[in-house]
C-alpha cells in the first residue's frame, strides 16, 4: 500500500529563529519602484509585496537597498541608509505581515558598479576599471570602516521598521564581491592580499550587523 508523502514545499519551516509558513521564497529582484532621488518606499512597492504575500509566498526578499548614497547602484533603488527611511520600510513590512508572510531586506553597496547618473565618482577596493571604462577611486581605510558601519546602520533601521531579516548582498560584482575578488581587490593592506584579507570586509560587515 502506497503511503502519501508530505508536500514539504508547502509545509512550515524555520531559518534560525525565523518561522516561515512554507518554503516559497521570492528572491531579491530590483523593482525600481522607490522615489528619486532619496529611495523611499512607495505605495506601488507595498502593493507588489502585498500581492506576492497574498499569493502564498512565505518569505519575500526585497530588491537591493543601498546602505549609503555612495553605494546607490541605479536610479529608483530602495534605500535603508538612514533613520528617515524607517517609516517607508515599515509600510513594506506591515503589508507583508498583514498577509501572513515574512520579509527580509537585501542591503547592498554598489561600489564601482554604481550607475553614473546615481554616483558620478564611484569607489572600490582598488582603481580597477569596469568593462565600460569607468575607474573607481580606491577607498581609504576610514572609508572602508564607514562602509561597514553603513551596513550595520541599515540593518538596524530594517529591524526598527519591522523587517524579519536582512540579506547581505555579496555577489554580482557589487562592493562586497569586489573585496572578495583578486581581480578587483589588489590592495596590499589588511583589506586585501590573500583570501583572509579579501574576506575581511565581509566578515566585518557581518560582525557589525550582529552587534547592532
Amino acid at each position: 500500500m502506497k503511503t502519501e508523502q508530505p508536500d514539504h514545499l508547502f509545509s512550515p519551516t524555520q531559518i534560525g529563529q525565523l518561522e516561515l509558513k512554507n518554503r516559497l521564497v521570492r528572491s531579491a529582484t530590483a523593482e525600481r519602484l522607490a522615489t528619486e532621488p532619496i529611495g523611499r518606499a512607495t505605495p506601488a512597492l507595498a502593493a507588489l509585496y502585498t500581492e506576492l504575500a497574498r499569493g502564498g509566498v512565505g518569505l519575500i526578499i526585497t530588491g537591493h537597498a543601498y546602505v549609503t548614497p555612495q553605494g546607490k547602484a541605479h536610479p529608483e533603488m530602495l534605500s535603508a541608509h538612514c533613520v528617515q527611511m524607517i517609516d517607508g520600510l515599515r509600510t513594506l513590512a506591515d503589508a507583508v505581515h498583514a498577509e501572513g508572510g515574512r520579509v527580509a531586506i537585501q542591503i547592498n553597496h554598489g561600489g564601482r558598479q554604481c550607475a553614473e547618473e546615481s554616483v558620478p565618482q564611484t569607489v572600490g577596493p582598488s582603481p580597477v576599471p569596469t568593462p565600460d571604462g569607468r575607474t573607481p577611486r580606491e577607498m581609504t581605510s576610514d572609508e572602508i570602516v564607514a562602509a561597514v558601519d553603513a551596513f550595520a546602520l541599515a540593518a538596524r533601521c530594517a529591524k526598527l521598521a519591522g523587517m524579519d531579516a536582512v540579506q547581505i548582498h555579496a555577489a554580482h560584482g557589487y562592493l562586497i564581491s569586489q573585496f572578495l575578488s583578486p581581480h578587483t581587490n589588489r590592495r596590499t593592506d589588511a583589506w586585501g592580499g590573500d583570501f583572509e584579507g579579501r574576506i575581511r570586509f565581509l566578515a566585518a560587515v557581518c560582525e557589525a550587523i550582529r552587534g547592532r
